[in-house]
């Protein structure tokens, strides 16, 4: 394993003082209102430090959504295994999945600040990619253990995968935008759970 030199470090320790910073201030103050000077002094770095390690202040919310989600899908992953319990099945952990995804927003206000504005700052196609990249192969690992224990309906795998999440993103989105974010992720939780069941079979 290769040992990082003390400009490495440093440079690896900026780049996370600016995200933890970032993450902070486009939660609370939002994109648009935050500026590059504002990100500097949180982190307490030079502008251009700023920009050594980012083109724009798109790029950098960019990593800092693409970080949330990263954390969202592994702390969902944990949740879903522990609420599922010992004994749980696939199918147990997956709904268990969809649950622990949707209540996560409702726990995190920065969360669904960063969501809100996720679509209007990197826009719809940017978005979906990071999705596609951190959470579809995670969805398609879940359907895929569950159709091998005969529990899926006959039904094209990567293309539920992708029905399945757009579904999810869709209700998180809900909740990231409502009024009453708990009541609003009950209700979602319920739809979405019903439309999973009607994707069961039972096993042969």
């Amino acid at each position: 394993m290769a040992v990082k030199s003390r400009r490495e470090e440093y440079a690896a320790l900026t780049r996370a003082a600016l995200l933890e910073a970032a993450s902070g201030l486009f939660a609370e103050k939002g994109f648009d209102a935050t500026s590059i000077d504002d990100l500097a002094a949180a982190a307490r770095v030079s502008k251009g430090a700023v920009y050594h390690h980012f083109a724009d202040k798109r790029a950098i919310f960019d990593e800092v959504f693409r970080v949330a989600q990263r954390e969202a899908i592994e702390q969902v992953l944990t949740e879903a295994l522990a609420g599922a319990g010992a004994n749980g099945t696939p199918w147990d952990v997956a709904s268990e999945a969809v649950r622990a995804f949707l209540r996560g927003y409702v726990a995190d206000e920065n969360k669904r600040s960063l969501l809100r504005q996720s679509a209007e700052v990197l826009g719809v196609r940017r978005c979906r990619e990071i999705d596609e990249e951190l959470a579809l192969p995670h969805m398609k690992g879940l359907l895929e253990t569950v159709r091998a224990r005969g529990e899926l309906q006959p039904v094209a795998l990567d293309a539920t995968a992708v029905v399945v999440f757009g579904t999810l993103c869709e209700a998180a989105t809900s909740v990231a935008f409502a009024r009453n974010p708990t009541e609003t992720c009950q209700e979602m939780s319920v739809v979405v759970g019903h439309m999973l069941d009607g994707l069961r079979k039972a096993p042969d």
